[in-house]
């Protein structure tokens, strides 16, 4: 019987690898960073939280599940194992009925023994607020875990800029700077705002790309690639 489970660093899985069977999982929503001013002589505070964009605490994920050991004598080899790879570890983390997206996050282990066949494992990680894209725009697309409803395909990899090239790039709700690389000199304009690209690698901290559309007309020859990775909550 196939379990579904969680997959680490796209080499482990929970239950392929090390037998978990997921009893209970709790994805927590990250807190809101608030900022806010305190105004002498006035009631209230000031409220610049959406001042600069809407910011997140770091995220808890923890994943209850059980293991049958059917003894005593393997159960703290198999625990060990387990330890070794995820107490303390950093690692990416995506989930069998949501694999278009990963968490990346550092985990910690509990064990109980609850009795000769079987113990519980709880798996404790804290992670970054967003989940992100499996996929980064400057990537060979997955067929297997894109959603077919709601997905979008982005690929801004290799264009080829002859004279002009307006592109159109999709965001997300995780606002990100993307890196943009040209093979020879060229400019862009962004929102109204034009910004000189030099040959190689440019990351300008002006062109954020949210969620929703935003067109991008670049001028000059050569290739171009905007690479970014979305996110969402």
């Amino acid at each position: 019987m196939k379990y579904l489970g969680i997959t680490f660093d796209e080499e482990k899985h929970t239950y392929d690898d090390f037998g978990l069977r997921i009893k209970s999982i709790n994805i927590g929503f990250p807190s809101v960073k608030e900022s806010k001013i305190d105004i002498p002589g006035a009631d209230g505070y000031l409220d610049m939280t959406d001042y600069f964009g809407t910011r997140y605490e770091d995220r808890k994920i923890t994943i209850e599940c059980d293991i049958e050991d059917r003894s005593y004598y393997g159960w703290a080899g198999r625990m060990s194992q387990l330890s070794n790879y995820l107490h303390g570890k950093k690692r990416k983390i995506v989930l069998d009925w949501d694999n278009g997206f990963y968490y990346l996050g550092r985990g910690t282990c509990e064990y109980e023994k609850k009795n000769r066949a079987f113990s519980l494992v709880t798996l404790k990680f804290e992670c970054d607020p967003y989940k992100y894209e499996l996929t980064a725009t400057d990537e060979d697309w997955l067929w297997d875990p894109f959603d077919f409803e709601e997905g979008v395909i982005k690929e801004y990899g290799n264009q080829n800029v002859d004279g002009t090239l307006v592109l159109t790039v999709i965001g997300s709700p995780m606002p990100v700077v993307p890196r943009i690389t040209v093979s020879s000199d060229m400019q862009v304009e962004f929102e109204g705002e034009r910004f000189d690209l030099k040959a190689g690698e440019n990351y300008l901290p002006d062109i954020e790309i949210k969620d929703g559309e935003h067109v991008m007309t670049f001028t000059g020859h050569g290739i171009v690639t905007v690479s970014y990775r979305g996110g969402s909550l």
